[in-house]
């Protein structure tokens, strides 16, 4: 029989990062309460703020210019 007739696993489901910054050079955020805070690699805050998706673009701008 040939190889081709067995079943391939499924990785349809699979979640990738889709983001353009490596995973060692992206920000770390953090909730704190209603607030959330964004840290650069080396533990740095580079901003604070109350929307998550705001905060997070604002911080992969910050990394990808530095």
């Amino acid at each position: 029989m040939p190889r081709s007739s067995r079943k391939s696993k499924d990785n349809g489901n699979t979640q990738l990062n889709e983001g353009d910054l490596p995973r060692s050079e992206q920000p770390t955020i953090i909730e704190r309460g209603k607030k959330f805070a964004a840290y650069d690699k080396f533990g740095k805050l580079i901003i604070l703020g109350y929307d998550r998706r705001i905060v997070q673009d604002y911080a992969n701008d910050r990394v990808r210019k530095g």
